[in-house]
């Protein structure tokens, strides 16, 4: 039998009985779908509002940490320019010790050649004329 042929065999009452008994698994499934709607409503609800909040503080912190970064990225280019000029520095510097030694290396040596050139033999005998002279004005000044 068939649907139809078995509303048609019930009575008022049974029926009646029937459309009830539909309407309350009917009641009981919207219950159940909207009890199923909201759990996962405030689930969503939940999340979001667990999620956002950190999502937000992550995403500063990620800002900060960008900043904080080009920052640090500023500071080392001019530490490495600063270097840089510091290396141009020292190679100056080494480069006038390197010719003040190369100068004064000739001085010295134009220095010792004079001084080797000395005849201490004569600059001896002219000491002694000086004294000879002197010692007799001394003593006729009183010293």
């Amino acid at each position: 039998m068939d649907d139809n042929s078995k509303l048609n065999a019930m009575s008022d009452h049974d029926l009646l009985v029937e459309l009830v008994k539909a309407q309350r698994e009917t009641a009981n499934k919207q219950k159940t779908t909207m009890l199923l709607t909201l759990a996962t409503f405030a689930i969503i609800l939940i999340s979001l509002v667990i999620v956002v909040p950190k999502s937000l503080m992550t995403m500063s912190k990620v800002e900060q940490m960008a900043k904080d970064t080009k920052e640090v990225s500023e500071k080392t280019e001019v530490l490495v320019e600063q270097a840089g000029d510091s290396l141009e520095n020292i190679d100056q510097m080494v480069r006038d010790v390197d010719q003040l030694v190369t100068e004064n290396t000739e001085s010295v040596s134009e220095a010792m050649d004079n001084f080797n050139s000395v005849d201490f033999e004569r600059l001896n005998d002219a000491i002694d004329d000086l004294a000879s002279i002197i010692e007799p004005l001394a003593n006729l000044l009183g010293h």
